[in-house]
């Protein structure tokens, strides 16, 4: 996992405004193309992994580790994005 400095400066700013000690990673379900990801600003839950990436506290659910590994949050064009998710055939 990796979190760009575009990101994590917009990270920061966004935890400072909503008191957040960090990202979590989760699932969102099951959609037709299969697992769905989910991020937010969440305080950790129990199973979680806890890590720290360039300085933001990161919990990562056990359902999405594995897909949680080789992704990279970058902030282009306004806007937080994922990189490196696994492609769908939808």
């Amino acid at each position: 996992m990796m979190i760009t400095e575009a990101a994590k400066e917009v990270l920061q700013q966004s935890m400072e405004q909503e008191n957040a000690e960090g990202i979590r990673f989760y699932s969102a379900g099951q959609g037709c193309c299969g697992p769905q990801f989910g991020v937010s600003l969440d305080a950790a839950e129990a199973g979680d992994e806890i890590k720290e990436v360039n300085g933001i506290k990161v919990a990562i659910d056990g359902s999405v580790r594995e897909m949680a590994e080789n992704v990279s949050l970058d902030f282009q064009n306004g806007n937080l994005i994922l990189k490196g998710l696994p492609e769908s055939n939808c």
